[in-house]
């Protein structure tokens, strides 16, 4: 293991307030950012920087890019290059400094005074109720996933996200492979994806003639 006090890798807060991310999560991706960017050290060098066996790391990589965190692209006779995904779901490889997404996102929150958004109560029940449906190990971090839904005025329309969530759940799609191309929430959200059965007479027929 390697105690060079030289490699230190900067762990972004949404990274940290993921519940799906565990010590050994956490440690490999340090050890993947402690490298030069563009990423793409061999597993030997990120078993080094993170005091785990090469298989071990492998195993984390192979879980963090299933979440969503990290990209992985694998190259032919070379090492792989990781890029680290911001909860925007853009990738990035500059952990240091907030992508124009993040920016501007604090500042709508920032100047936003009205807490319920068609929520007769004050609360994000619409918020909550897409939550309980959304596939848990696709939602990412509830923080920022919160903020985009208040940013954006979905609550206003959690009746027709939600209940296109709730079928898509259903359909095989979003059931094989353990959910493995359910998209991540806030991608989901940010494409607007509900709207894509807005048109058809049975938008869900589709699934059934496969």
């Amino acid at each position: 293991m390697s105690r060079n006090s030289n490699f230190w890798g900067p762990l972004p807060i949404y990274v940290l307030q993921d519940h799906r991310h565990r010590a050994g999560h956490l440690r490999v991706l340090a050890a993947i950012l402690s490298c030069p960017s563009p990423h793409f050290p061999s597993l030997v060098e990120i078993a080094e920087r993170s005091g785990h066996k090469p298989k071990y790391c492998s195993n984390m990589i192979s879980e963090m890019v299933s979440f969503g965190t990290i990209e992985r692209e694998q190259r032919y006779n070379t090492t792989n290059v990781y890029r680290l995904i911001g909860y925007s779901g853009d990738s990035t490889t500059d952990v240091g400094s907030h992508s124009t997404t993040d920016v501007e996102l604090k500042e709508q929150l920032k100047e936003n005074k009205d807490p319920s958004f068609g929520a007769s109560n004050g609360t994000l029940k619409g918020y909550g109720y897409f939550c309980s449906l959304y596939p848990k190990h696709r939602l990412g971090s509830p923080r920022e996933l919160k903020d985009y839904w208040i940013v954006n005025k979905l609550e206003q329309e959690f009746e027709h996200i939600t209940s296109v969530v709730k079928e898509l759940s259903q359909q095989e799609d979003w059931k094989k492979n353990n959910g493995m191309y359910v998209p991540r929430a806030l991608k989901f959200l940010d494409e607007r994806r509900w709207t894509l059965y807005d048109d058809a007479d049975d938008p869900f027929k589709q699934f059934e003639e496969d």
